[in-house]
């Protein structure tokens, strides 16, 4: 899938997949359809390499947080490599990176602000 700036490419099939572009309020619904179009394998670890993405607004952020909360739902843990920042920050505000079931970062970029 490349719509509205987003890659989607799924590594390995209820496993792995990376997402790479530009999110912004602009293309939420592709980014939205696209990562919830991926069928996590329950009983698997699911990693999700964010490396090449960058998040351009606030919109953007919270319905990847929204996003990525319902995926996790969907693996048994979910493991997010190279994310940005700012979307590291949000997921820490709303609590997905403790308790049961928490989200894992692996090398999360230390971006500059984007002023929102």
């Amino acid at each position: 899938m490349h719509e509205g700036g987003i890659k989607l490419i799924e590594r390995v099939a209820g496993r792995s997949a990376s997402l790479e572009g530009d999110l912004s309020e602009a293309n939420i619904a592709d980014f939205e359809s696209g990562l919830l179009s991926l069928e996590a394998d329950g009983d698997a670890t699911f990693t999700l390499d964010l490396s090449g993405l960058d998040i351009c607004d606030g919109v953007a952020a919270a319905t990847a947080v929204s996003c990525l909360r319902r995926l996790r739902g969907r693996a048994r843990h979910l493991v997010l490599a190279g994310a940005p920042q700012v979307l590291g920050h949000n997921l820490y505000r709303v609590g997905l990176l403790e308790g049961a079931g928490a989200i894992e970062l692996v090398d999360m970029r230390l971006d500059e602000p984007a002023g929102f």
